[in-house]
């Protein structure tokens, strides 16, 4: 196989309608090529014109070899080309029929072709040699042309679709004249291939900053996002739904996807789920969207009951309240008023309901209406969650792609998972950083200069990054060592769009963030939800600062709390 630079296609690349062809050309280069040729793909150059202005240039491939020279090759896609003399203007017919202008292939290949022969020969590190150079044109969809197509474009400096496909290989072996050198040619030699690499390929390093690392991973995330929402076409004609997923697959973004389609026909929707800081978070988002109503189901059932006339006892407790009273209050509402019901009930992180919960969710139901629930699908975690929401009636249906994390991230968080597998369609990412302190003050000051080096050094946009704690105290402690720092603070209700979110794992649960610091103190973070949780907040960066016994225990999941 020919040595490709670079070695693997990014995402962007591959995902790129418009780059079709020039995927197909990789492909096949890395096929019809053996390891004595070196291809570079998208090599572009910054010069100049007669006039000393800047100007731009890009080699769509160019074909080195140390015996036969270079070959540089222009790619155009479509499944027609055309040149019409009289404007002088080359055009593409797409698959879709549409035509676009393009520019003129064989003046861009024969252009990147000197650029690339000049650069060459003004290399330090290459005694100037007249080598055999050549250029070529792929159109891998297109028919061939009938015969020359003018004094500089003959017929043999293209391939067309059949080329291409049967005789790609013949093809390039004829462009670079192999084992037909040129008399007046010298060969280009390692030498050659090695200054060609120091110019088109060498790594260098500008200090790498992880921001830089967060902005190309939320890239290829937006790419995924749309994917997510194939699942609401497959359940448009079910009634009554259950998504399960594990986290990171997108089941408060198809949740919130739902609810605005549901609202846009025209049906009275409510989203609702248990933890008031995501409530608040999607009462953010969807504010003012005409027939939806977003609420956390407490805060529901209480505006509900009032609107109905109905109070919950007084002289319970606070825990009796949430529990049973509200609810309980909710259905009678229900049962009072039907004119308050909905089309449709979409319930979001639905494992953190209790089962006689979904009787009163129930009853918000108009006699047709609609109802999804998204719940996490970890059985280490939730492992009888869900019971109630069965007794509903619904039809189970399965995410089982992580969209969210990195795969680093989400083989992290795997560790404290078991169920359905899940499969991490994401980028690598960054390795997930561990940071050793003992005492919980020490903990605190490592987490402190993480954050510092983070936004001061890293170029993270506080906004970007969430310091997540155990409980109360240490968010307490933290917040008092962050005390005079000029870096932007909120917490997980109010969650500021510039500011580092800093509150606990359970509050933060359903919400996420590019970069997680994660501090680990206490008892309550050996429990697998906690754990698993926090690890999966993260989009592209987790900061693990913690025991080296904890560190075990988290990254190898040796024991089942």
């Amino acid at each position: 196989m020919a040595v490709l630079w670079p070695k693997k296609l990014p995402r962007s690349v591959l995902d790129d309608p418009r780059r079709k062809a020039e995927v197909r050309v990789y492909d096949r280069l890395a096929e019809v090529l053996d390891d004595s040729f070196h291809v570079f793909y998208s090599s572009p150059w910054l010069g100049t014109d007669r006039l000393g202005n800047e100007k731009d240039g890009e080699c769509d491939f160019l074909i080195a070899h140390p015996e036969h020279g270079i070959l540089a090759i222009e790619v155009k896609g479509g499944r027609e080309i055309s040149f019409d003399p009289r404007d002088g203007q080359w055009r593409s017919t797409d698959h879709g029929g549409f035509v676009h202008k393009i520019k003129d292939p064989v003046a861009q290949a024969r252009s990147a072709k000197h650029e690339i022969l000049k650069r060459l020969n003004d290399s330090p590190r290459w005694p100037n040699r007249f080598v055999h150079a050549a250029h070529g044109v792929i159109f891998p969809s297109a028919g061939s042309p009938p015969g020359n197509l003018g004094a500089d474009r003959p017929t043999r400096i293209f391939c067309c679709s059949r080329q291409f496909h049967d005789e790609f290989g013949a093809w390039i072996a004829e462009r670079l004249k192999a084992g037909q050198r040129p008399d007046n040619c010298e060969p280009l030699g390692r030498d050659g291939i090695a200054a060609l690499e120091r110019l088109l390929a060498h790594p260098f390093t500008l200090s790498f900053r992880i921001g830089a690392a967060l902005a190309e991973a939320d890239a290829e995330f937006r790419v995924l996002e749309p994917s997510q929402y194939q699942i609401l076409d497959m359940i448009a004609d079910i009634p009554r739904a259950l998504v399960r997923g594990g986290a990171g697959t997108g089941k408060t973004v198809v949740a919130i996807e739902e609810a605005l389609r549901s609202a846009a026909a025209g049906r009275k929707t409510l989203l609702t789920c248990h933890s008031r800081p995501l409530a608040s978070n999607l009462e953010r988002k969807l504010k003012n969207v005409e027939n939806l109503t977003v609420a956390g189901f407490h805060a529901m059932c209480g505006r509900i009951s009032r609107q109905a006339g109905i109070s919950p006892p007084s002289g319970i407790s606070e825990r009796e309240l949430y529990e049973s009273a509200l609810p309980n209050a909710l259905y009678r509402a229900m049962e009072a008023q039907p004119a308050l019901r909905w089309d449709t009930v979409i319930v979001d992180e639905g494992q953190d309901f209790r089962d006689d919960w979904w009787i009163a969710l129930d009853a918000c139901l108009l006699p047709d209406g609609r109802i999804r629930v998204f719940m996490d699908s970890n059985q280490r975690v939730y492992e009888s969650a869900g019971d109630g929401a069965r007794d509903l009636s619904v039809v189970p249906v399965r995410l089982s792609r992580n969209l969210r994390n990195t795969k680093n991230i989400h083989k992290a968080a795997s560790v404290h998972y078991s169920g359905p597998e899940i499969v991490a369609d994401g980028p690598d990412g960054l390795e997930v950083s561990w940071v050793s302190a003992e005492s919980p003050d020490a903990k605190i000051e490592a987490a402190y200069r993480e954050l510092r080096r983070l936004v001061l050094n890293e170029e993270v946009a506080p906004g970007d990054i969430a310091v997540l704690v155990n409980g109360p105290a240490a968010r307490a402690s933290f917040l008092e060592r962050s005390s005079g720092t000029s870096i932007p603070l909120t917490d997980a209700e109010i969650m500021a769009l510039e500011d580092v979110v800093v509150d606990t794992v359970r509050r933060f649960k359903g919400l996420e963030r590019p970069a997680i610091v994660l501090i680990v103190s206490g008892d309550e973070m050996d429990r697998r939800e906690l754990a698993y949780v926090a690890f999966s907040r993260a989009r592209a960066y987790l900061c693990v600062v913690s025991s080296p016994t904890e560190a075990k225990w988290l990254s190898e999941g040796s024991s089942d709390a």
